[in-house]
């Protein structure tokens, strides 16, 4: 019998931010027009991919994901740590990330307004643990639009999987406050990040 997975989300007022001005830099959810949104449904982008759109100030050299799993309180690295080189006229783009299970396999694309396009596919290790197949699942994704810093990492996805029937599933901005999801006692937790960077690939 499967059991009734509540999800409660807790609505977090981000402090300074106000009705002004859009960022120079920023990452958003993708706004698709028609054609767009009828090419996404007919490749199924409208289930488990995950659009963003990227506005650069055309200095940017380097764009880095990352996959985490919240360790005994921490963030560990599972994934990335490397990064793909941009060019420097680079000022508009689209990110793409394709999943269900962060611990598994998930692809993330990149496409430029120029034409320039880059896709990765990840998979886990073969010894990567199988889940209980009465673990429950809920993620959260980046809902608004976020300003870049060059060198700061920007949470769009945070997952949780837990037996638990009740989940709690902040904001992504609480990928800052891990302890917060530690003290909930999930059975695993996982993030997804983007980072902007003016410094070049070694």
């Amino acid at each position: 019998m499967k059991k009734v997975f509540a999800l409660l989300v807790l609505l977090v007022l981000l402090a300074g931010c106000s009705a002004g001005a859009a960022p120079a830099m920023y990452i958003q959810p993708a706004e698709l027009n028609e054609e767009e949104e009828a090419v996404a449904k007919l490749l199924g982008a409208d289930t488990d991919q995950h659009l963003f759109d990227v506005v650069l100030d055309g200095t940017a050299k380097k764009v880095s994901i990352c996959t985490y799993e919240l360790v005994d309180g921490a963030w560990e690295l599972r994934s990335g740590g490397g990064g793909m080189a941009l060019e420097e006229d680079d000022t508009k783009a689209r990110l793409a990330f394709g999943f269900d299970d962060l611990q598994g396999k998930f692809r993330q694309a990149i496409q430029f307004s120029n034409g320039d396009f880059s896709a990765v596919t990840h998979t886990p290790p073969e010894e990567a643990e199988e889940r209980d197949p009465a673990m429950g699942r809920t993620t959260s994704f980046l809902s608004n639009r976020t300003e870049i810093v060059y060198g700061k990492e920007i949470p769009l996805a945070i997952q949780i999987h837990t037996t638990k029937n009740e989940v709690i599933s902040y904001f992504t901005d609480y990928f800052f406050q891990p302890e917060e999801y530690e003290k909930l006692g999930y059975e695993h937790v996982y993030a997804l990040t983007v980072t902007f960077s003016q410094e070049p690939l070694p």
